[in-house]
């Protein structure tokens, strides 16, 4: 009975477990050199497959939130950040120290302790421009830990984000308002020519994409009127096919808005799977269900489980460049990341999870099992 009395929203898992496998994919192309392999064609499928990520997170945390705010009137800031803590913090820090552990500190250089800080984000975008030549990693530790700028974004946004809903009056205002004003400040210091590492740190730093998920929470609460018309087939296969076209690499209007264009079809994906209309594709489901649990997981440990696969080849493997090549890297590093993501999740970030929820104002289950 008591599951029961939880907020549940259906199919959010396997978007997740899109996004997962999207950034999963992206990062293996992008070392099949080290595996003896040539190179395909770039596909850009890791930088929205974060996208979505941010995307479904802005609505999920957004929705949470109203439904708290809805419930009692007001935002528990510190139980909001304590939940945040457990969640994020003890996958974050035990990768952390144990790619210290693998590289050594001297190849993580003075960025180790912006990474300590949270700070991953802006120390890529001073790593890429070498405006700090004295704090530049590896190469291998920049693979081993680059991809956690993405964290570095979420931890940042959530900073400063229940104090919206605590403090703002006009809630929809504000997340109306919050994204294009974001959107004009990134194409302020383009235009401004601010220095390279500040326009970088702008572009990554997708808090527009984060916010045009939450204002999709509130329209899926607040206007229900605006839900119907996102129910026609014409509507809801348009998410598909922009998947579709991020898949081949063939989505591109203008590098700095594309990924809120996405982030807006996200939303109509999320909207779709959650509402009382049947979705023309379903993404609830056992397989999906499994793999969004541990996508955090997923994410965090796919360059070491490309690493040490690509490190086991080199050593042991001369694999020929055949398809049956490609396939096999592919499903190995799909399988071994899977393996680890199970294994941390079941047994070490649930730990952590069993406390969280003790600090849940409005109570929720990410599965349905």
């Amino acid at each position: 009975m008591r599951d029961k009395a939880r907020i549940y929203l259906p199919g959010l898992n396997g978007i997740r477990a899109i996004a997962a496998f999207a950034v999963v994919i992206s990062h293996t192309n992008g070392r099949l050199d080290e595996f003896g392999l040539a190179k395909l064609p770039y596909w850009d499928l890791a930088g929205f497959g974060v996208t979505i990520f941010f995307t479904l997170s802005g609505f999920l945390i957004t929705y949470l939130l109203l439904k708290e705010l809805e419930k009692t009137g007001t935002v528990k800031v510190k139980k909001f950040y304590v939940r945040r803590l457990l969640r994020i913090w003890p996958l974050y820090y035990f990768y952390l120290f144990l790619i210290l552990a693998i590289v050594g500190f001297s190849a993580l250089g003075n960025t180790f302790f912006m990474y300590l800080a949270i700070l991953p984000n802006i120390a890529n975008g001073f790593i890429t421009y070498e405006a700090l030549p004295w704090a530049i990693p590896t190469a291998s530790a920049m693979f081993l830990i680059g991809h956690y700028w993405s964290l570095g974004v979420e931890e940042q946004f959530y900073s400063f984000w229940p104090w919206v809903f605590k403090k703002i009056k006009n809630i929809f205002l504000f997340l109306v308002a919050f994204p294009v004003l974001f959107f004009l400040i990134k194409v302020g210091a383009k235009y401004a020519q601010l220095s390279e590492p500040i326009q970088f740190i702008l572009h990554y730093s997708r808090f527009g994409c984060l916010a045009i998920g939450g204002l999709g929470a509130y329209i899926f609460i607040n206007k229900k009127d605006l839900i119907k018309p996102l129910m026609k087939p014409i509507i809801q296969v348009l998410p598909w096919l922009l998947l579709g076209l991020i898949a081949f690499n063939k989505f591109h209007v203008f590098s700095i808005i594309d990924h809120e264009i996405v982030s807006i079809f996200i939303v109509v994906l999320i909207i779709n799977q959650i509402s009382d209309y049947r979705p023309i594709i379903s993404l609830e489901n056992r397989l999906s269900d499994y793999l969004g649990r541990i996508s955090f997981g997923i994410y965090v440990y796919n360059p070491l489980s490309i690493f040490i696969l690509y490190s086991c080849a080199q050593k042991y493997i001369l694999l020929p460049d055949t398809i049956l090549s490609y396939i096999i890297v592919y499903i190995s590093v799909i399988l071994l990341n899977v393996f680890l993501a199970h294994i941390s999740y079941f047994y070490f970030e649930s730990r952590f999870l069993k406390f969280k929820d003790k600090f849940a104002v409005v109570k929720s289950k990410s599965s349905a099992s």
